[in-house]
């Protein structure tokens, strides 16, 4: 059994100025008000009735098949997995789908905090003991038992208190042991641990070397370590304005004044590479790397897959039985952008046209105004029609939505804490729910407050 607190909070919503995205900054985190239990249920059953029923009605699906013609916050509890899902493509708007009409912020807000409201648990969680705290938080960051400071907090049971904890956090990050954490969890979750397999042809890019691919892993590893220990709001992974590079990748990215093999951090100029989307690991690892007459192509629904899924948290439509394959000979994006209305456009508008907005950038992530087919193309809209033009647009776009970012992350942190794989594992109601709680619960979204929330709550039992 669940109730509806009065003190619940609106998941999700954090107020973003059009002026900070456009400056580059990551979004403040400014919750909207929250409007009474009573009032954010009569108001989604209201948002769901004129925008999901519909496609959602039980009879006349959608593809996804899930019945959400009626909203009943009492009933919520009864299909957890529905509802789940719902949350989490609302959170992003991606739904609903491009061409129909659509609630505005206040209406999806009303929505995200009846789901919530009836979702969250009753009972406050069940705080871990200091020995329970230490244990988790040194096999997540190291991989390794506590070592003699943490056990030391543990003798003061000191580690329930939770400034003490996040200084632990701190601490432990700024080890070179936290490095573990970055290659056990960040590159399954991005997929970066398959770049080894990557094989790109070299008649069609003869300057490619396993030394440039291991730079860009390099990079990648460097960038989110020095996130985690600056103790960053998770949503600067896409938006920082600084990255480390050596001779080798500065030269392959264009970049100016970087010689020697040492990598150091550099502050970008150019906008096109901030943040995760504009590195080589992560283009590479979203690219198609075979031999032949299709070698050299990009593939939009690869990369726009991997936003869906790693920045929104929202898996995409399911492909379509039979469809007809691209024809190697050309590239791949302009044959997208032709194909029929019915079955193909109508799913894919909601997803191609964010990884076309990442056209620029060719396989191994070098940038490009001109592919095998003339001038590059990147425009594109995300599903609410708002126009991206290349990956600065896409941006943009993708920070007014920080908290499905924020929610995706600790999402995986909490199955990878729990020792669930992260790489291709779908989420589960119990993660979402105890992501939101330990989002709801942060005074700052912080990777500090995050982590600290992860280890100082027992898990629910399966």
């Amino acid at each position: 059994m669940r109730r509806i607190s009065a003190a619940v909070v609106l998941a999700g919503v954090f107020a973003l100025s059009l002026s900070s995205v456009l400056a580059g900054q990551a979004p403040a985190q400014r919750p909207a008000p929250v409007p009474s239990p009573a009032a954010a249920s009569g108001q989604a059953a209201d948002v769901v009735a004129k925008y999901c029923a519909g496609c959602h009605d039980g009879v006349a699906r959608s593809p996804s098949g899930a019945p959400l013609d009626q909203f009943d916050i009492t009933r919520i509890q009864a299909r957890p997995d529905v509802w789940t899902r719902a949350y989490r493509q609302l959170q992003a708007q991606t739904m609903p789908p491009v061409g129909a009409a659509r609630p505005d912020r206040p209406g999806y807000d009303a929505v995200l905090a009846a789901i919530e409201a009836a979702l969250l648990p009753v009972a406050p969680p069940v705080l871990a003991t200091s020995q329970e705290i230490a244990d988790r938080l040194a096999s997540l960051l190291w991989n390794s038992p506590p070592d003699a400071p943490l056990l030391d907090d543990v003798r003061s049971n000191r580690l329930t208190a939770p400034a003490a904890l996040e200084r632990q956090v701190a601490r432990m990050l700024a080890d070179e042991r936290a490095r573990a954490f970055v290659t056990r969890f960040f590159f399954p979750w991005l997929g970066l641990d398959r770049l080894d397999k990557a094989d790109p042809d070299k008649a069609h890019f003869p300057d490619y070397d396993v030394s440039l691919r291991e730079a860009m892993k390099t990079e990648t590893e460097l960038f989110l370590l020095a996130q985690l220990r600056e103790n960053r709001d998770p949503i600067d992974l896409w938006n920082a304005n600084d990255t480390f590079l050596n001779e080798q990748l500065a030269r392959h990215y264009g970049v100016a004044g970087v010689t020697g093999r040492q990598f150091r951090r550099v502050v970008l100029t150019s906008p096109e590479r901030r943040g995760l989307l504009g590195q080589g690991s992560i283009l590479m690892a979203t690219s198609r790397h075979q031999h032949g007459p299709d070698a050299g192509y990009t593939s939009p629904a690869a990369r726009a897959v991997w936003i869906r899924i790693h920045f929104l948290g929202a898996t995409p439509p399911n492909a379509f039985p039979n469809a007809q394959p691209v024809k190697p000979e050309w590239p791949i994006t302009p044959q997208t952008r032709t194909l029929p209305a019915d079955p193909c456009a109508s799913c894919h508008r909601n997803f191609f046209p964010l990884g076309y907005a990442l056209e620029n950038f060719d396989p191994i992530g070098r940038w490009r105004t001109h592919d095998q087919a003339g001038p590059v193309d990147a425009s594109g809209s995300f599903v609410d029609g708002t126009p991206t033009n290349g990956v600065v647009e896409l941006r943009q776009v993708l920070l007014q939505r920080p908290d499905a970012f924020r929610t995706a992350v600790t999402e995986k942190l909490v199955a990878y804490a729990a020792g669930s794989q992260v790489s291709g594992q779908r989420m589960t109601p119990d993660t979402l729910i105890r992501a939101r709680t330990i989002l709801r619960d942060a005074a700052a979204v912080r990777w500090s407050s995050i982590i600290a929330g992860l280890v100082r709550t027992v898990p629910p039992a399966p």
